[in-house]
């Protein structure tokens, strides 16, 4: 078992003590925490690590290329839906998991990862503007000026991400051998914590919508799963490897990298993402639960037919 899978082992146990634990009291700290303390810190580590550099440049035009026409193609898909709903299979359109599965299936198959992390890298720089414009667009139909005390309230929380990414990347040049004590190793720590207690609210939000989504509800959310599996399973592949044509990408290890990553599921994180936003939780936890064995499956098919 490679160190992938065990820390999957340990994502997997999280999501369950979220269903099986949890109460009150644990509810309002880790989302708490999610919001207020791991999303920042998410950012804040990993530009202290890279800084605002690009590496594979290549790689970075993909995931530009991939994010704006898959976000057109979002929204013109989504356009009959209300805010709330469309956020959502917005998000979990676009927004794929890029942690541990799809590293364990690259190692599984005699695969290198480092462009698929790659990939990933620059989809997490590219989340926050994606994220912003979203939700900038979809206010634009619903009833934004909420007012307290004859002021609109801001919702700081939206933007402590923001200031985590660029503080961080600004300490990446302002302290002498950053790299030197923020290790690899100790970064894959911080994010591994940072996911556990993520998926401990993807576990409780799961069970809440069992507890109190009636059939009928269920009913309603299929429309927008269909959108969500075709954008994932379908157009998502399909436009990332139109677009490393496109940009030149043609070798095989780079192709079946990158393929795997486009091929997963949609994000864990965006569950914390949809909630921050006011979108409809309970598709993103939804859908994402039943896409990630389904996604995995597809991105292994790929791997053997490829």
């Amino acid at each position: 078992m490679d160190i992938f899978q065990f820390q999957g082992l340990f994502l997997i146990l999280a999501a369950t003590t979220g269903y099986f634990l949890n109460n009150a009291e644990s509810r309002k700290v880790s989302a708490f925490i999610n919001v207020w303390i791991n999303l920042p810190v998410l950012f804040f580590v990993t530009f202290l690590q890279n800084g605002f550099q690009v590496i594979e440049i290549k790689i970075f035009l993909a995931a530009i290329a991939y994010s704006i026409i898959m976000l057109v193609l979002a929204l013109i898909i989504t356009r009959n839906y209300e805010p709330s709903v469309r956020g959502s299979i917005i998000i979990n359109s676009l927004f794929m998991n890029t942690i541990n599965l799809p590293i364990s299936i690259l190692l599984a198959f005699g695969y290198a990862y480092s462009l698929s992390v790659a990939f990933a890298a620059y989809m997490t720089i590219l989340r926050l503007p994606i994220l912003m414009f979203i939700e900038n667009y979809l206010s634009r139909s619903k009833i934004k000026e909420v007012k307290v005390s004859g002021k609109r309230r801001i919702n700081i929380s939206r933007y402590l991400p923001i200031i985590a990414f660029l503080v961080g990347g600004g300490l990446h040049y302002a302290i002498p051998d950053v790299n030197s004590f923020l290790t690899s190793n100790l970064v894959n720590s911080i994010n591994l914590f940072i996911i556990l207690i993520i998926l401990y609210e993807f576990g409780y939000q799961l069970r809440g919508i069992v507890k109190d989504v009636t059939f009928t509800q269920l009913k309603g959310y299929f429309s927008p799963f269909v959108v969500i599996s075709t954008s994932r399973l379908i157009l998502s592949p399909i436009l990332i490897y139109i677009v490393l044509l496109v940009l030149g990408i043609t070798s095989r290890q780079a192709i079946g990298q990158i393929m795997v990553t486009g091929l997963m599921s949609p994000a864990i994180t965006n569950v914390v993402w949809s909630r921050l936003y006011e979108f409809d939780i309970r598709i993103v936890v939804l859908s994402t639960l039943i896409l990630t064995p389904i996604c995995a499956v597809v991105a292994i098919t790929f791997l053997l037919l490829y």
